[in-house]
């Protein structure tokens, strides 16, 4: 990473560096802004001439969207939820909260993340277009300091 993603590289020393820091928060919204969306498969290991396979088994999941992330979140009444949420007759959500308390009721198949200073709440199955969404948003100039 050091030689083919030399930026990447550098901010995410910068973010390792900042954990457990009470700058932590700040150093990590800061880096990742930085970081070019690009994957360890094209930046990396398609050109290095040093990499090995090695068979292995062991469980893996590539944490790309709120549907793999969700798998990971604690289960209440049938919904994946992180944070402060209670569900009420709810199924089949994604509720992820920092400091609000979410309540769900009456609700199916609903993505709601409290990121602080932004609330999204999106369709469960609409969840790969969230990159298109957050790229219009940044061209309407009008919520910088949200993203």
């Amino acid at each position: 990473m050091e030689k083919y993603l030399p930026k990447m590289y550098k901010s995410l020393i910068n973010i390792y560096n900042s954990i457990g820091t009470e700058n932590e928060e700040t150093i990590i919204r800061d880096e990742y802004e930085l970081i070019e969306g690009i994957s360890v498969d094209f930046g990396i290991m398609q050109k290095t001439r040093k990499a090995y396979v090695i068979k292995s088994d062991f469980g893996w999941d590539d944490i790309g969207s709120f549907a793999s992330l969700a798998r990971f979140l604690g289960n209440f009444r049938g919904n994946n939820v992180e944070g402060n949420a209670f569900m009420e007759q709810s199924e089949n959500c994604c509720v992820i909260s920092k400091d609000k308390l979410i309540i769900g009721f009456g609700i199916k198949d609903l993505i709601i993340v409290d990121s602080g200073d932004v609330i999204l709440i999106m369709d469960k199955n609409r969840d790969q277009e969230i990159k298109s969404l957050v790229t219009e948003i940044k061209n309407q100039g009008r919520y910088d300091g949200y993203l």
